[in-house]
């Protein structure tokens, strides 16, 4: 697919211009009509250099393609790691489980605090990049929805920005309520369905620079509490780190770049639940 930078600025500043509605100062909100005004009264193509040539790839692809990058600087990971750490440091090292653990940097989170990880995943070209940094992990294939494991056998179970992929959120979260202990618990992250409506899909380059692109779905707050109401996870915890400048900084090009400052600082980026198994 070919993306044009015009279509995401216009998106950019239109949400500014929400975001500040009524209470905005006038000349920022002006200066805002101004920029849309100009990107619209410019009815010629941006030039080749503004438009974007990205792959769109199912899931299995996507995250084929993206392994040998995937470690790369992520904000989204930035921004959701100390939060997870946060909820996973005070836990008594036991059998833990990392699903969709990617190239396994959880699951290495995990280990570097005494538990004994199996690190799972539905991609062997993942599985394979983290099997190359740590062999203090046993990783193997395996699907969210259908865990290869007892019932109550586990001691904590995580999951990292995978679930935004499922169409539905009930089974893989029961599968992990399931093969974990009563008592027990269960570590989620997703990125936050507010950015996902806001256009932040999974999008990533290949070592040769060209672009992919997979689907996000969107999985609002009362969607995770009805589907762990049903699993019988009861909530510990929830946070929800922003976008911040650090996400904005990382962005090359200078107009989306003032115009992402000014629409996205501050706006919900991730969301982490931290869950325990009912007795």
């Amino acid at each position: 697919m070919r993306l044009r930078s015009d279509r995401l600025l216009l998106g950019l500043h239109g949400l500014a211009l929400l975001r500040g509605w009524p209470f905005q100062d006038p000349e920022e909100a002006a200066q805002e009509v101004r920029a849309i005004r100009e990107l619209c009264g410019d009815a010629d193509a941006p030039p080749m250099s503004d438009v974007l040539e990205v792959d769109a790839l199912d899931t299995t692809e996507a995250y084929a393609s993206w392994s040998e990058t995937y470690d790369q600087p992520n904000p989204l990971i930035s921004a959701e790691e100390p939060a997870m750490l946060g909820f996973v440091k005070d836990l008594e090292p036991g059998l833990a489980l990392d699903v969709a653990t990617g190239t396994g940097r959880l699951a290495r989170l995990l280990a570097s605090l005494g538990h004994v990880v199996i690190a799972i995943d539905a991609s062997a070209e993942m599985l394979r990049m983290g099997r190359g940094r740590d062999l203090a992990v046993s990783y193997a294939l395996g699907d969210l929805g259908r865990l290869p494991f007892w019932d109550g056998s586990l001691d904590v179970v995580t999951c990292g920005l995978a679930l935004t992929h499922v169409a539905d959120l009930g089974p893989p979260i029961a599968e992990m309520a399931r093969v974990v202990r009563p008592g027990g618990h269960v570590m989620l992250s997703d990125i936050h369905p507010v950015a996902v409506a806001t256009g932040a899909h999974a999008f990533f380059r290949r070592p040769d620079g060209s672009r992919g692109a997979t689907r996000n779905e969107i999985h609002w707050p009362a969607t995770y509490v009805a589907a762990f109401v049903a699993a019988g996870l009861v909530i510990e915890g929830c946070e929800e780190p922003v976008f911040d400048e650090t996400f904005v900084q990382a962005i090359p090009e200078g107009a989306v770049r003032t115009a992402a400052r000014e629409s996205l600082l501050d706006l919900p980026f991730a969301l982490v639940w931290r869950l325990r198994r009912a007795v």
